[in-house]
C-alpha cells in the first residue's frame, strides 16, 4: 500500500475499522467472533481491495487468519 494513501482521513478511518474487527477476532464473545470473521471475509476484503492492498498480500493475510504484526497500530495515522 502507498503510503501517502494512509495519510488520508477516510483511509485511515477504513483501516481503523478493519484493524478493530481483526482485535474483536480475538474476543471472548462468540458471536462477535464469528460477526468479525464474517465481516472481514466479505466486506473487509473489499474495502482492502479499495484501500490498494494487493492480491497477494490480501491471500497471505487470510491464510495467517488475519493476523496483524505488533506494531501495525503505529502506522497508521487516526
Amino acid at each position: 500500500m502507498d503510503d501517502e494513501i494512509i495519510h488520508d482521513p477516510y483511509t485511515a478511518l477504513a483501516l481503523a475499522v478493519i484493524y478493530h474487527a481483526v482485535l474483536d477476532l480475538e474476543s471472548d464473545n462468540p458471536a462477535r467472533v464469528t460477526e468479525a470473521r464474517t465481516w472481514l471475509q466479505f466486506v473487509g476484503l473489499n474495502w482492502c481491495e479499495l484501500l490498494g492492498v494487493s492480491e497477494e498480500e490480501l491471500e497471505t493475510w487470510v491464510e495467517g487468519g488475519f493476523t496483524l504484526p505488533p506494531s501495525a497500530h503505529r502506522n497508521w495515522r487516526y
